[in-house]
């Protein structure tokens, strides 16, 4: 079944593809998956382009689960923070 997966990313030209799995992956699963190599993106760390998700892990790790790039903070430089200008007081 990972084969098949392997063979649908690459047909589909996907980046990354999850197996989700009832039972926990075999040996030949898992040397499958990662002779699949790695995906890489700029500026994020690599990731395995085919994960095997038991339904366990999926359920205990939630979000954590997968493996995707992460999120980037630094796309936008941030502002100089402007000191204290004072806008004064109404002489009423």
């Amino acid at each position: 079944m990972i084969r098949d997966l392997r063979g649908v990313i690459e047909r589909e030209r996907a980046d990354i593809g999850i197996f989700l799995t009832l039972t926990p992956p075999t040996k030949p699963m898992t040397s499958e998956a990662a002779s699949a190599g790695q995906f890489e993106m700029e500026g994020f760390h690599p990731v395995p382009r085919i994960q095997i998700v038991s339904i366990d892990d999926a359920l205990q790790l939630r979000d954590r689960a997968v493996r995707l790039p992460a999120r980037r903070d630094d796309t936008f430089r941030r502002a100089k923070r402007e000191g204290a200008t004072g806008q004064g007081s109404l002489d009423l």
